[in-house]
């Protein structure tokens, strides 16, 4: 249902409602997908270009592909039916590379998308990787928060993500549709997060559900870098993806805070379903002592403390219903 709603928000029609949701400028958004690759490994340098009322794509516009922020052109290609444009790229050397992507003024009745960003980093294949997810990880609130506001980061997750940067690549991977890749850029960017891909999903990857998604990309990863050291989400489905793929899988565990019993029961079988080796955390400073210290956090002291809850709710609900039909005439 929530993601549902989040996909129900883009339909809304008219450049302000869009331009609110996703950071544009004018009736078009132009996607770029970044790219963590290995040295020699030829690469697709990808584009999209959707505008209008319900983002239809947009075909037969120019895109040009710049190398840094400077004028010399790379390549251009044109935009396929879908909107798509795609050329090619290998990188040599281990780096960062950084492409400038843009459109050529013709065919716009306005102006054109503003220039994006695209992130190539290329590692060895043995490089050590961290992959962290986003919201409810690094962002202090959830999916629905940004699409209508501007949320603030975790307590302390800047300062162990810098940390966590001097001996690992930062792989930003998110279920966030990849509608999202403008607002999730500049995000992490303005709060002073360290550099890295941002790989976002596609529709049908948002509709499948992050366990789904983040299990396949994973091993995707997997299958071309051996070093995937260290996964960070707050979903029990990311925890078993990250472990599954032979990471350190840390959960940071949003708690419930309603009254409803069953919301703890079903969270504490959830994580009872966990292996041990995965750490269940509730801030970033316990992330660091996972990290940093080979402090563990097993899962079954915060499960016991739900199934406290649940049970206390549920004899609360029942006091309560007592006293009502004992009172009644």
């Amino acid at each position: 249902m929530r993601q549902w709603l989040a996909l129900a928000f883009l339909a809304l029609p008219g450049c302000g409602a869009q331009a609110h949701l996703l950071g544009t400028r004018g009736t078009y958004l132009m996607t770029v997908y970044d790219v963590l690759s290995r040295p020699g490994e030829t690469v697709d340098l990808a584009a999209r270009l959707r505008g209008g009322d319900f983002l239809r794509d947009r075909p037969g516009y120019v895109v040009r592909f710049r190398r840094g922020a400077g004028p010399e052109l790379f390549k251009a290609a044109e935009t396929d039916e879908s909107g798509r444009a795609v050329v090619e790229f290998t990188p040599e050397m281990p780096g960062d590379y950084r492409f400038t992507i843009d459109l050529a003024a013709a065919g716009f009745a306005g102006s054109p998308p503003r220039p994006q960003e695209l992130h190539v980093a290329c590692r060895a294949a043995d490089e050590p990787i961290a992959v962290v997810d986003l919201d409810r990880t690094l962002v202090a609130s959830g999916f629905q928060a940004v699409l209508v506001g501007d949320p603030e980061p975790m307590p302390g997750s800047v300062a162990v993500m810098q940390r966590l940067e001097k001996d690992h690549t930062i792989a930003y991977l998110t279920h966030r549709p990849d509608f999202f890749g403008i607002k999730s850029r500049a995000w992490l960017a303005e709060h002073g997060y360290p550099p890295g891909p941002v790989l976002l999903s596609s529709v049908s990857g948002f509709l499948a559900g992050s366990g789904a998604y983040k299990t396949e990309a994973i091993a995707r990863l997997r299958e071309r870098f051996s070093a995937l050291r260290v996964g960070i989400g707050d979903k029990v489905s990311d925890a078993l993806a990250y472990h599954e793929n032979g990471l350190h899988s840390i959960l940071i565990l949003p708690m419930p805070t309603g009254d409803d019993p069953e919301d703890y029961a079903e969270l504490a079988l959830a994580l009872g379903r966990l292996p041990d080796a995965v750490d269940v955390v509730t801030n970033w400073d316990q992330v660091a002592r996972a990290i940093f210290d080979g402090e563990r956090f097993p899962a079954r002291p915060i499960e016991e403390r739900l199934e406290r809850r649940a049970r206390q709710l549920k004899l609360d609900t029942a006091g309560a219903t007592s006293r009502r039909q004992g009172g009644s005439p």
